[in-house]
């Protein structure tokens, strides 16, 4: 079908055998060379790309115009020409292979931020290229717009001629970073550093517009709105901050020791939406428990790693930080890092003096800056490590200057605090249910009855760091009991109506005021609720006169009114209804504005008043009777409107601007001349604007400390408010405190599981001393209500040392020094451990720290491994807890052997008493008996004295559901195995009655037919 369009250049009939031989042959090789020639040329992959490089040519004016349009919808290729050569699907010169100025500039940026999510402002919207637009558009679900992928031209893109591309509204950029943030991206804002007007006059107007990163933001830097990521995120995760701290770690391996075994950790730890810095620098074991306890009491929400870290480090930290999907940066550390990071620091910090001295633009004076210099140097190495790493990561941030605060530094070794360790937090959910990760039904969900964020931010501290201090104890015990027995007084009526109209996160603001990311309707707010807590208590002018008993609470108060003096002052400098809405031109008052406002702001005024004497020069031109208006059209200014039946004498050097079926709209030169003019002024204004507010915060960031302190007063009286309203429940009293260690509790109650009961919590008593009794062994039924009881006893302790009230008819506390918990079986898939290792592992832990003051809770030891290895090691590890070791215990066992420890340690004390003693959890057999032949028993949930001697585990499976043919079969083979070790017992107690009988017995022989008979 093809033969009719082959060109023949003869006569196809004069055509014989011996020419169509030669014309073959001859299209065989002009056929060759052409295949040899494109081969030369178009056979490798990337030629195609490399033509388009060298033939491409863009017009940079033209390309700078498109890409800053407002519209961000792709460009059409423009249709070719009538008649014109070359295929319609040719690509046009300006747009072949080269990058425009803008597209260059994005993969510049990407070059130097590989791992950011760049957000490049472009006209009215914000937009992403390449592969960040392809992440984003998953995230945001917003539309993703085909293109190249990546950023290094790729041969595998070479057909491409634009990136891929999503976008979005500006006034929707924190909305969008927000949710980016909170999937785990490293976010950068590109902006456009210049405006129109300004460009417009300078001597770069034909260039592209200027562009970099101005801002960068994780989950733990976000500090840019007011909100933060709290609402966002609010209740996620069990309710941890989502806007958390940033931890850094690096570790190093002690003198004399070279495996994972032993290692010196240095930690710093920033929570920049606060200012919080705490440090710290130990040596932890193999299980990292030391690690895990700081990691669960700060809740990161990132990490930056310095150096290689060992194994068990790096799946403790990934582990912990999966759920949350914190992230993680790795840095670099070179050999010489200490003293690089030595030599940092004390540049960063003289130079901080320095500005100190020369301006006094800064929050810390020269001396102070020399005591903060002077305290970091006295930080171990690992930590001055750490502090040089995260000044330069915070840096990259914007947010360096938070190492600027003096009292922002501590230390979490300081033994001032009871000592939770991580296992303790997660055991007794302290701050997080076991079950679904939530806050409900934590201890700190029962405490937290607070009324601002700042105030539920503190008890959070406090929940976590029970007093060990006696006096300060009494003190904060002294000023809830004084407001619960004084609830409905003015005064205290007064302090919670003021907690409950101060609706903004103050600290939050506060901090940001010192970033200068504040926005002028929240300095607003920020000052006015500030106003109106110094006002309430204006009249106290000292501690002494503020009405209340307890002196913690006088001081408190006494300290709110100190800041009136500065609120009012910079309350006056701002137009309050300008402020509110925002209004960057109108927020000063006008003796308050700066000279270059003024200035401008005149400049503005002379244009307009030019612009409108011109209107009398317009109409003689237009020979008109009556004098021409302006007109606004479309958002463009100044426009003279003239029907079309009135343009005989418009001049030529008018632009015309738009026009319908009526009328025209026309700019004179005169017009935009001037309109240009005000523009720059404009901008110039909102510049000056801006140069002022920032320097307002400025001055305000210098008063930080005082700011500070009046807010942490409230969120003192915010806790104490609290913690006052926990007493008023029913059931709950005042703890007392003795100085030798002990636990006595009368009626106590489990404080989460009484809220969450429906039915009645039966309340149990202990009485624990370390002269006395000093640990109890626990056995009883499955569900018996052991573990209820023991968690009871050491949140009571906990409630009691936080300086609340406790749920007990009585209680008497020895100050503890720790808690410590080993509860529950299962294995850690990350850290490579299994059940009894974890087991074992943990009792290790506890050994080696727990102290005559401390509180010890071991639930189920040895259940782990065999029974025989299991018996052993728990009987070993009780009798070195009662003999040894000397804490308060309480030991939860299946095993009935057990009991036979406190007849050995009352032998051994030499006065027949021992300092361990029996109990179970009661329970009462039922007449009934279950389908599989076991015994019906009802929980009493009550403790009694003596050993449980069965644990009742077929009840509990028939309750969980088990078939009942396997059920039938477990209790043949329980009854089986029972009357087996019964039969084994009566044959070694004949033999043990017959050494006696004989005379050959001796008197540990005797002592075992003792136990023996009562076991029977």
């Amino acid at each position: 079908r093809t033969s009719k369009y082959t060109f023949s250049s003869s006569n196809e009939t004069t055509q014989g055998p011996a020419a169509d031989d030669a014309d073959d042959e001859e299209t065989r090789r002009m056929k060759a060379r052409l295949h040899q020639k494109f081969v030369k040329k178009l056979g490798r992959p990337d030629s195609l790309a490399n033509i388009r490089r060298r033939t491409g040519v863009i017009d940079e004016e033209t390309a700078a115009a498109d890409d800053d349009a407002p519209d961000d919808e792709e460009e059409e290729t423009p249709a070719p020409k009538k008649g014109g050569k070359g295929g319609g699907n040719k690509i046009p010169a300006s747009r072949k292979g080269k990058l425009t100025p803008l597209d260059q500039k994005i993969v510049d940026l990407k070059r130097k931020y590989p791992d950011v999510l760049l957000v490049v402002e472009v006209g009215y919207k914000y937009r992403l290229y390449g592969e960040d637009a392809r992440v984003a558009a998953k995230v945001l679900s917003v539309v993703c717009i085909p293109g190249k992928m990546r950023f290094d031209e790729h041969p595998s893109e070479a057909h491409m001629t634009k990136f891929a591309g999503a976008s979005f509204p500006t006034h929707r950029l924190h909305v969008h970073v927000k949710r980016l943030i909170n999937a785990g991206h490293k976010v950068g804002i590109v902006r456009q550093l210049e405006t129109a007007a300004l460009k417009a006059a300078g001597a770069n107007k034909s260039k592209l517009f200027e562009r970099d990163l101005t801002n960068l933001y994780t989950k733990a830097t976000y500090v840019d709105d007011e909100e933060g990521l709290d609402a966002s995120l609010a209740g996620a995760e069990g309710g941890a901050p989502a806007s958390g701290h940033l931890l850094c770690l690096t570790e190093s391996y002690p003198k004399g020791v070279g495996s994972d075994e032993k290692v010196q950790i240095g930690i710093i730890a920033v929570q920049p939406a606060t200012g919080e810095i705490v440090y710290d620098d130990f040596e932890d074991g193999w299980m990292r428990s030391e690690l895990e306890t700081r990691l669960l009491h700060i809740s990161p929400a990132e990490f930056v790693i310095v150096g290689e870290v060992s194994k068990a480090t790096k799946k403790l930290v990934q582990h912990l930080s999966g759920g949350d999907d914190a992230r993680l940066e790795w840095k670099e550390k070179p050999k010489t890092m200490a003293a690089q990071a030595y030599s940092h620091i004390t540049k960063f910090y003289a130079d901080k003096m320095k500005e100190g001295e020369a301006s006094s633009s800064q929050v810390q004076s020269s001396q102070d800056t020399g005591t903060l210099l002077h305290k970091v140097h006295k930080l171990s190495e690992n930590a001055t490590i750490c502090l040089s790493a995260m000044i330069t990561h915070l840096t990259d941030y914007g947010l360096q200057h938070v190492f600027d605060l003096t009292k922002s530094f501590q230390s979490f070794s300081a033994r001032s605090h009871m000592l939770l360790n991580g296992n303790t937090l997660t055991s007794l959910e302290i701050y997080r249910t076991q079950t679904d990760q939530a806050e409900k039904g934590s201890l700190f969900w029962t405490l937290n009855h607070t009324s601002t964020r700042f105030g539920q931010r503190l008890l959070r501290k406090w929940v976590g760091r029970p007093l060990l201090d006696r006096a300060k104890l009494d003190e904060r015990v002294a000023a809830v009991e004084e407001l619960k027995e004084g609830a409905g007084q003015a005064g205290i009526e007064r302090i919670k109506q003021l907690l409950f109209k101060t609706r903004a996160d103050l600290e939050r603001t506060l901090i940001r005021i010192y970033y200068k990311k504040c926005s002028r309707s929240e300095l607003l707010q920020f000052l006015q609720t500030l106003q109106g807590v110094a006002q309430e208590f204006h009249r106290v002018k000292s501690a002494a006169d503020a009405g209340f008993q307890s002196s913690m609470i006088n001081e408190a108060v006494a300290s709110l009114p100190l800041i009136t003096d500065d609120v009012l002052d910079y309350l006056g400098r701002m137009n309050l209804q300008a402020a509110k809405e925002n209004d960057k031109y109108n927020f000063f008052r006008d003796e308050h504005e700066t000279e270059d406002i003024t200035d401008h702001k005149c400049g503005i005024v002379a244009v307009e008043h030019d612009l409108n004497e011109f209107k009398a020069t317009a109409t003689s031109l237009l020979k008109r009777r009556v004098q021409v208006s302006y007109v606004t059209v479309a958002e463009i200014d100044y426009l003279i409107e003239l029907e079309n039946t009135q343009l005989k004498n418009v001049p030529a050097t008018w632009t015309k601007i738009s026009s319908t079926k009526k009328v025209s709209r026309f700019h004179p030169p005169e017009v935009v001349k001037l309109l240009r003019e005000r523009d720059q002024h404009k901008e110039s204004l909102s510049n000056a604007c801006d140069a002022a507010f920032m320097s307002l915060l400025a001055e305000i960031g210098r008063k930080y400390e005082a700011f500070r302190e009046c807010i942490q007063s409230l969120a003192l009286l915010d806790c104490l408010l609290s913690l006052a309203s926990v007493a008023q429940q029913p059931g709950y009293c005042k703890p007392a405190f003795a100085d030798k260690p002990g636990i006595s509790i009368t009626a106590g109650r489990h404080p989460m599981v009484e809220q969450l009961l429906l039915d009645n919590f039966v309340p149990n008593s202990i009485d624990l001393a370390g002269d006395a009794t000093r640990a109890l062994l626990i056995t009883g039924p499955n569900m018996g209500g052991k573990s209820s009881y023991v968690r009871s006893v050491a949140l009571i302790a906990i409630m009691a040392q936080i300086g609340s009230y406790v749920p007990a008819d009585a209680c008497e506390l020895g100050l503890l020094d720790a808690v410590f918990t080993r509860m529950g079986a299962g294995d850690n898939l990350m850290k490579g451990e299994s059940t009894f290792m974890v087991e074992v592992g943990e009792t290790s832990d506890i050994l080696k720290q727990a102290t005559p003051r401390s509180l010890v809770i071991l639930d189920e030891l040895g259940r782990g491994t065999s029974t025989h290895d299991g018996v052993a090691i728990a009987q070993s590890v009780l009798h070195h807890m009662v003999t040894v070791q000397k804490s308060l215990t309480l030991f939860i066992t299946h095993y009935q052997s057990l009991a036979r420890v406190a007849e050995t340690v009352a032998a051994e004390s030499g006065n027949g008493t021992s300092p361990l003693r029996n109990v179970h959890m009661r329970f009462r057999e039922n007449d009934s008996e279950s389908a599989a032949g076991e015994k019906d028993i009802t929980f009493l949930y009550e403790v009694g004295e003596g050993v449980a001697h069965r644990s009742y585990g077929l009840n509990v499976a028939r309750l969980a559901g088990l078939p009942k043919g396997l059920l039938d079969v477990a209790a043949r083979r329980s009854r089986a195995m029972e009357e087996e070790e019964g039969r084994r017992r009566m044959t070694y107690l004949a033999n043990a009655v017959g050494m006696v009988v004989r005379g050959d017995s001796e008197t540990a022989a005797l002592e075992r037919l003792v136990g023996g008979v009562e076991q029977l």
